[in-house]
């Protein structure tokens, strides 16, 4: 009890004093005033990085070691002021120095807490095993407060509201009391929670900036990498044990803290729209963040077992040695570490979070009726048919059987077996055909797959600018197929067939084929949806926006893209004449499959009808004159009764 105050009492010092320096810094102090400053807060550096070696072992020598160090610095420290006041110093304080300032501050705090581990456990440990107790968060809780509520006027819009979610994030830390596993899951889920609402306000602030010529991009980008070491750092814990990664985000994001606060947001600026590497970083960043957040959601809910053996003895497609046929194993297990996580609920269900209030957002955007139902279709369809039904629901262990679930083709809820062959997988191509030739390929592409609301939210929708901008993209324009396209979707389908024949032979006993112990179309569908779709997904700044679509990657899209071109589905106009005159031609620039050829066909036929076209109808909200509209089969009926 007598250390306990003793530690609140040099955890309340440390607080009042760093405050205090935070506050000088605030008043704008320069030249030599900064120079004290800092020299300052490098004194409880020292003093803290030295007083464990004392405490873990109390004699003259460790004494000794802790008074020399600390005298040392104090008057080496002296004499380079005193050296230096008569110089002029009006530009030493500068984002270098600030930073500084803000990573001495981190590092001081880090090294108090583990001044307490090593009265307590009579031994040193690493200022990392700093940031695990309670008095740290506690000092860090008050100067973050503080700094906050202080400079608030003076941060300006967007970079205080990172201030304020990053604020929470680094209280509520799994590691104040990482003994208490109840309290680690517990924190795990708000954390979680919290970075999802953080990363939809970093897509929504990009988004609303979009026209301007500079954005917080970079600003942007720290945060993202704050949030990727803080998952990344929860995630090692649970296949380790060691909170050391998370350790260090803990001390990476109070510096940054500090310094975005007393700094201001970076003077590196760009546009998203227009950055094609930087967006590109930016949603590979996203991405890798997310693929923890995962697999830490995947642990704390129990689908994964704690420990690196655990989480091997759990990954979808098996694990082999590295090295085994000829190199090729390691290949195979990056793709079961990488898929398993991918194809999990928890995955799916935090993407779905995210994406959907994106998509929610641009709801409130939308001028067409229509339009606005097929976005709330596609936000519930994500929500009852790709989570709910097949995961959490009482028949979740009966939809491989009934038609229409059986959902993206061959080969996603398992081997291809008599019993489901019929019902659940012919059944359901029979179904989706029957529904894209009435209604088009929207009632997959831009409906119930997981792949428009991750693409038709406010931010991602955005990126269809590169459709026109990247290389790759800009081969992709028009309604044309190219000969490339054709053979992709080929090498596509013919895989799929195969392997699902291969299955089904397997299963009724004529072979024993597998993939390293998978059945082929388990395999290939994980290949093809759970890791090549989020390549593609990701390499949006060079494809464009669905690359799955333009560029024949998914079958599942192809098929119904197929009876969507036979069937009624088309776009229509009202007056092919307003198309004539009209100069800007909005609905080809909107269209994030790239259809350029719309206006010829609608001034030609009245009308437009294309493979790759899946009704999104972005092209129905850009008209500046309303003047396309959806056709399909209920127009066919309708002009069938009124003749």
């Amino acid at each position: 009890m007598e250390f306990n105050l003793i530690f609140v009492l040099i955890a309340t010092l440390m607080t009042a004093f760093s405050i205090y320096l935070i506050y000088l810094i605030k008043k704008g102090i320069n030249g030599l005033g900064f120079l004290v400053v800092l020299y300052l807060a490098g004194s409880m550096v020292v003093m803290f990085a030295t007083l464990p070696i004392f405490f873990s072992t109390q004699n003259k020598i460790t004494e000794a070691i802790t008074l020399l160090a600390n005298s040392f610095y104090m008057i080496l420290g002296l004499f380079a002021i005193l050296a230096l006041s008569k110089k002029k110093l009006d530009n030493v304080r500068n984002s270098y120095t600030l930073f500084l300032f803000a990573v001495i501050m981190a590092i001081s705090e880090a090294l108090m807490g583990e001044t307490f581990y090593s009265i307590e456990t009579k031994t040193i440990g690493n200022p990392l095993l700093g940031v695990e107790n309670y008095y740290y968060f506690a000092v860090m809780a008050s100067e973050m407060l503080f700094t906050l509520v202080y400079f608030f006027k003076q941060t300006s819009y967007p970079l205080r509201e990172f201030l304020i979610i990053l604020l929470p994030l680094m209280i509520i830390s799994p590691v104040i009391f990482p003994s208490n596993s109840t309290y680690i899951y517990d924190t795990t889920w708000v954390s979680s929670s919290l970075m999802i609402i953080g990363t939809i306000v970093i897509y929504e602030t990009l988004y609303r900036s979009r026209l301007k010529q500079n954005q917080e991009t970079m600003t942007s980008f720290e945060l993202m990498i704050i949030y990727t070491l803080m998952m990344a750092g929860e995630f090692m814990f649970f296949l380790t044990g060691i909170w050391y990664l998370f350790d260090f985000s803990m001390i990476t994001g109070m510096s940054w803290f500090i310094f975005r606060a007393i700094a201001g947001p970076s003077k590196i600026k760009g546009n998203y729209v227009r950055d094609t590497k930087w967006t590109f970083a930016f949603i590979f960043l996203t991405f890798v963040m997310e693929w923890f957040m995962g697999g830490v959601l995947d642990f704390a809910s129990g689908v994964f077992s704690s420990g690196l053996s655990g989480f091997m003895s759990s990954l979808a497609l098996g694990y082999v040695s590295p090295t085994s046929y000829f190199g090729l194993g390691s290949l195979f297990d990056f793709l079961s570490i990488v898929s398993t996580i991918t194809g999990s609920v928890w995955f799916l269900l935090m993407m779905g979070t995210e994406m959907g209030m994106l998509a929610v957002f641009r709801i409130k955007d939308l001028k067409n009726t229509e339009n606005k139902i097929r976005f709330i279709l596609m936000i519930t369809a994500y929500a009852v048919y790709t989570i709910y039904l097949p995961s959490f629901s009482p028949i979740a262990s009966k939809v491989q059987y009934i038609p229409y679930m059986w959902s993206m083709g061959l080969g996603t809820l398992g081997p291809v077996s008599p019993s489901v062959l019929l019902t659940g997988i012919i059944g359901t191509y029979i179904v989706s055909a029957g529904l894209s030739f009435l209604f088009g390929s929207r009632q997959i592409c831009s409906v119930t797959c997981t792949a428009p609301l991750m693409y038709q939210g406010t931010f991602y929708d955005s990126l269809k600018t590169f459709n026109r901008t990247s290389k790759l993209g800009r081969k992709t324009l028009s309604s044309r197929l190219k000969s490339w396209f054709k053979i992709i979707t080929g090498i596509v389908w013919g895989s799929l067939l195969a392997m699902a024949l291969i299955s089904y032979l397997d299963q009724i006993g004529v072979l024993n084929i597998t993939v390293l112990g998978n059945d082929p179309t388990v395999f290939l569908y994980s290949f093809y949806f759970n890791f090549l779709w989020y390549v593609v997904f990701i390499s949006i700044p060079f494809m464009g926006t669905y690359a799955c679509v333009t560029q024949g990657w998914c079958s599942w899209g192809a098929f119904n893209q197929f009876f969507g071109r036979l069937g009624f589905f088309r776009l229509k106009v009202r007056d092919p004449q307003q198309c004539v005159k009209c100069k800007t031609k909005d609905c080809t620039k909107a269209c994030p499959v790239g259809l350029t050829d719309m206006p010829g066909n609608f001034i030609k036929k009245g009308e437009f009808k294309a493979y790759k076209c899946v009704g999104v109808g972005d092209c129905v909200e850009a008209c500046p004159y309303d003047n396309i509209f959806f056709y399909d089969v209920r127009h066919k009926i309708r002009k069938l009764f009124n003749h």
